[in-house]
Parts: C-alpha cells; structure tokens; sequence
C-alpha cells in the first residue's frame, strides 16, 4: 500500500477516529509479516477516545510505511484477542464492539479465524474498507462483512472518504433504534462562541431520533440527533442553595467522570489568547478532589448513584496559594433526576 492508497488509507483511520467520542474505546495496529501498535506503549489494550489520545494517535499514523507482506490472518487474531481482554477485565465500553479493516486486499476469507472468534455468536461487528479502485478482492471483504454483520465499503478517493466511513455508524446504531432506546449524552464543557454568549461554558444535551413507522421500524432507521445547548450557568441555578452551608460548594460531573463545573478548576488559556486549551474538557475529577485516592465520590457519581457520605479533604485557600484539610459531607445528586425542558 504505498502512494495515494497509502494516503486514503490514513485518511480513512483518521475519519473513524473522528467517529468516536469520550464513551468509546480503541486501537490502531499496522501489520505486515508482524504486528505492530501504532503507539508501541499501548500494545495489547485499548484506550479511551477522548481528544488528547486521538491527537496523539494521528500523529503517529503520519509514521507508517509500507514494507512486506500484510498477513491478514495475524492481524485479525489480535484484534479479537484485545477485545476479549478488555471486555474480561470489566473495564469500559462493551456494549457494541467492532473491528475497523482498512486494507487494499485480502487474498482469502480467513473463515476459520472467525469461527473460533466470533462465530456462532457474531458479537463483533467487521468493517471493512477496501483502498483503491481494484475489485479483484471485493468479494472476499464483501463475504467478511456479510457473515460478521457488518458493513463493505470501497474508496478509491480522498473525496469518498467521509461519506463510505460514516456508513458504519447506521449499522452500528440499528440495534438502539429497534429497541427504541433514547440514551441521553451530556457533552463535555466547551466555550460558546455565539454573539452575546461568547466566553461562557456550555453542555449539549442531545438524543438520537428514529423512524417510528411500523413498515420502517425493523429496518431500524436512524434519522439523527436532536439536541440543545445549556449554559452551565443554568445547571448551576437549579441546585438549592440551602443544601450548600458555609463554605460549601457544588460541581458537576459528565458520565465519563470529567468535570462540567468546579471551583478548583482553573482551565490555562493558550499564550494569552482569550479561548481555553482544547483539553479543557478532560479535566477528571481525581485532579481536583485529591483525597478521592480510591475514586469513592468520582464512582459514585460516574454510575449516577445518589446518598450522602463525609470524608477527609483538602481544601485550596488564598487563591491555590496554601492548602487546609476539611471534613466534608457530599450529597451525590444525579444528573438524570434533573428536568430539563428541551
């Protein structure tokens, strides 16, 4: 895979990439006569999608370079064998699981290396995405697709790269949609840049909305996200007050355990500009609550579990300056049991 199929191929990772938010997790292994991580350090795990490490995995896709002979077989057993690992550890997401094929061939369909992987219960899904305008190969990734319920493309252009790897995201979501499932998403905390607005924190609330014609309803349709901003201003507001007392605080969390709001957080601006740093948004919890050594509180809030519970803390005074302990009392209130008219 050398020149423009080497360049379309990059771009087809990067665009997957593009696809995954703070609630999934990944890895990106190169292959010819051996397996090799892309992120050496990462080998035989997967990490959380958030923007620092997709930043940091780009970076390294500029790296790769086509020597040898790709064993396809290899590449695919690895690929099963981290996913077993992680789901067996009980760690992150295992609600849908895939493995992304972006490749300019496959000489074989390597059905036994889904037999005993994947087969009978077919829980992971396979995409894959053939680079380059040959079709000598197309059946055998066709046939991969078909028996492991997933989803072939091909791409012989930079300009058909967006639109062939968006596709896998319907496929992906069919199951929700037949079920009817309205999971609800809080983003991350961002700056609005809208007129009047500029400068202050926001959340997006969104929802997925799917056909609910009966004639459309198996065919599991999704139609796209609805969803509104809120300034985290208005979160604050609807906390009562009298729960707080003297010297008390509120903060808020997203499901991923990444602060929305905090007095100790205190986001860098970027050599002086007036727009926080884009990693702004993966300020966890443990950061600021220190004492939290076992992520107690960060847990508790993370699996939206209510109750009230004390702990030893420290607290920052004169501005970050000195550090005091506190024995405090946290009421864990989740999001969830708020009303947000949308």
């Amino acid at each position: 895979m050398k020149g423009l199929r080497l360049t379309i191929a990059r771009q087809t990772v990067s665009s997957v990439l593009d696809t995954l938010g703070d609630d999934d997790f990944f890895n990106i292994i190169a292959y010819n006569q051996e397996i090799h991580y892309v992120e050496p350090c990462l080998n035989g795990t997967l990490v959380r999608a958030d923007r620092a490490n997709k930043d940091h995995f780009r970076q390294h896709l500029d790296k790769l370079f086509a020597k040898g002979i790709g064993l396809l077989g290899d590449a695919l057993t690895e690929a099963f064998t981290i996913l077993s690992d992680f789901n067996q550890t009980g760690h992150g997401s295992t609600c849908s699981q895939a493995i992304m094929l972006v490749t300019d061939g496959a000489t074989k369909m390597y059905d036994s290396v889904f037999e005993k992987f994947n087969w009978p219960d077919r829980k992971v899904r396979i995409f894959p995405y053939l680079i380059g305008r040959e079709s000598a190969f197309a059946d055998n990734l066709k046939w991969m697709a078909c028996a492991n319920k997933g989803y072939f493309s091909q791409i012989s252009t930079l300009a058909d790269v967006q639109e062939n790897v968006m596709r896998y995201l319907h496929v992906m979501s069919r199951p929700k949609v037949i079920d009817h499932e309205h999971d609800t998403v809080w983003t991350e905390a961002y700056v609005d840049t809208l007129p009047g607005l500029s400068g202050d924190m926001m959340t997006t609330v969104a929802m997925p909305v799917f056909s609910t014609k009966n004639e459309t309803r198996n065919q599991g349709i999704l139609l796209g996200v609805a969803g509104t901003d809120i300034p985290l201003q208005e979160l604050m507001k609807i906390i009562p007050k009298h729960m707080l007392g003297i010297h008390g605080y509120a903060f808020a969390v997203t499901n991923n355990g990444y602060i929305l709001t905090h007095p100790d957080l205190r986001p860098m601006y970027q050599q002086g500009k007036k727009r926080r740093k884009p990693n702004y948004s993966s300020v966890d919890l443990s950061e600021v609550e220190w004492e939290d050594k076992d992520d107690i509180l960060r847990n508790a809030m993370v699996n939206r579990r209510t109750g009230t519970f004390s702990m030893e803390v420290k607290r920052t005074v004169d501005k970050g300056v000195r550090v005091r302990p506190w024995s405090v009392t946290f009421s864990v209130v989740s999001v969830k049991r708020l009303k947000i008219d949308i």
